[in-house]
């Protein structure tokens, strides 16, 4: 899914003594089945970028487009949870996404967000946590009694439960 952006804008705390611009007159196209790296000093709008990729932010001005999903900066906004279904954020601090009491519960939660009955959610989740290198067993475990290390992967496998057209890891090297 290709994602263009033209002359991207984000303010924060808009119309207030804080406000603070964070990303100004921002151009890029990341193509269809690609790996694209941002990369940037602190408080350089990384993660601010990332954020709109599927409408967690929403432009203040100029535009952004996820395959066929065109956000623009003062124009009304639909049902984002198809965009939410198709690009999946795994944080800095993936640890923080964390919050159900099962691992398997919160691998599940995004699948049955989505409207996939929690059967199969259940297979989703054993899927995952495969591909993040963890045993079955630890499904049945709090991801609060878990490392740090092994938290990050029950995040990721949360995301890769949704399977997202699009993966984006902010700081994929923290940890």
């Amino acid at each position: 899914m290709e994602i263009v952006a033209k002359k991207l804008e984000y303010r924060y705390q808009i119309n207030t003594p804080f406000e603070r611009i964070a990303l100004y007159d921002v151009n890029a196209v990341v193509p269809p089945n690609s790996y694209t790296a941002i990369i940037g000093h602190t408080g350089s709008g990384k993660s601010t970028f990332l954020q709109h990729l599927n409408g967690l932010l929403l432009p203040t001005g100029g535009e952004i487009q996820i395959g066929e999903r065109k956000i623009v900066a003062r124009q009304k906004i639909r049902d984002l949870k198809p965009l939410r279904q198709k690009v999946g954020i795994v944080f800095q601090f993936p640890e923080h996404q964390l919050f159900e009491e099962t691992v398997e519960k919160d691998i599940c939660f995004g699948p049955v967000n989505f409207g996939i009955p929690v059967e199969e959610a259940k297979k989703k989740a054993r899927e995952a946590i495969k591909l993040v290198g963890l045993t079955e067993e630890i499904l049945q475990k709090s991801p609060f009694d878990l490392s740090g290390g092994q938290m990050r992967r029950v995040a990721i496998a949360g995301i890769l439960a949704i399977d997202p057209e699009v993966l984006v890891l902010d700081e994929p090297t923290a940890g």
